[in-house]
């Protein structure tokens, strides 16, 4: 298609760079997210962790941290013992 009048060549232009930017904005947008079949938190349900159960019983009723842990198995001469939330 010729066009012998510039005023409507720019108007061409500037529609095409439009529906350009329009076409990329719709193909790009964002579906809203189903929504979680998990149950809602209620406080006070969770208790202590499994970790934390395991610590505290291995280190008779105290919870120490990892490094404290390293450091008794060092003075102690026994392998450091490693808690794990899963198996």
């Amino acid at each position: 298609m010729k066009t012998t009048n510039k005023k409507y060549a720019l108007t061409a232009a500037l529609q095409a760079g439009a529906a350009h930017e329009f076409a990329l904005i719709k193909s790009r947008r964002q579906f809203k997210h189903e929504a979680s079949g998990k149950t809602p938190y209620k406080p006070g349900s969770i208790g202590p962790s499994v970790v934390a159960t395991a610590i505290s019983k291995a280190f008779h009723g105290v919870i120490l941290n990892r490094s404290e842990r390293k450091r008794l198995a060092k003075i102690d001469g026994k392998p450091f013992q490693k808690f794990y939330a899963q198996g």
